[in-house]
């Protein structure tokens, strides 16, 4: 599903059969670290959403406020419940960027649609260990922020979604040795097939790819 123009879909993950735990994996380019200073690179921030229910667009209203005032960065997951924000936040983030931050976002939380939302902030080494948020972030926030690949890194060439569409394999087909190769493997699964025999063949078919 398209949230946002500013985000990117990179996960969709369904609720259980109880209805519960749905959740999704956005990404967006990042110019921030997690302690809010600028970065020398340009980055890809991955962070996760923990549905309640169908999703509330009105969270995804909040993100692209965090966007435009720079206060994304140290975000890995944010779930909205009964009027309550709940944001897990990178622990690296301290002292006073942590303050502006906490000001920052008890801001946008208050402008939500229809709402007053208030903010609760929590370190991402905290999260789903004790009894602050709701029900559903308390079960499934600390399984998703340790099973999903969150956080900022370098955006390298190597992320190019059609990377693989482009492999020298898929424009100009597989070599002759490749087939040759994949020719052996199968005759390797064979039974009773003899090393003389494997020997015999490679050396054949070496001599036509020549």
């Amino acid at each position: 599903m398209i949230y946002s123009r500013w985000l990117y879909t990179e996960h969709e993950h369904p609720h259980n059969a109880d209805g519960e735990g749905a959740y999704t994996i956005f990404s967006t380019q990042q110019l921030f670290g997690a302690d809010c200073m600028p970065l020398e690179v340009v980055c890809i921030q991955k962070f996760a959403v923990l549905w309640e229910g169908q999703p509330d667009t009105r969270v995804i209203d909040l993100i692209e406020q965090s966007i435009t005032l720079a206060v994304l960065s140290p975000v890995k997951l944010l779930n909205a419940s009964k009027g309550m924000l709940v944001i897990v936040y990178d622990s690296t983030l301290v002292g006073e960027t942590y303050e502006l931050f906490q000001l920052a976002w008890a801001k946008i939380a208050a402008s939500a649609m229809y709402e007053n939302w208030t903010v609760l902030l929590i370190k991402d080494t905290d999260a789903g260990l004790g009894f602050e948020g709701g029900r559903i972030f308390r079960q499934f926030a600390r399984d998703i922020l340790d099973n999903s690949d969150i956080g900022i890194t370098e955006f390298t060439r190597e992320m190019f979604l059609f990377k693989e569409d482009w492999s020298p394999e898929n424009i100009f087909g597989p070599t002759p040795l490749d087939d040759a190769d994949a020719e052996l493997e199968q005759l390797r699964a064979v039974p009773d097939l003899f090393d003389d025999d494997l020997d015999s063949w490679r050396q054949s078919t070496t001599a036509s790819s020549h």
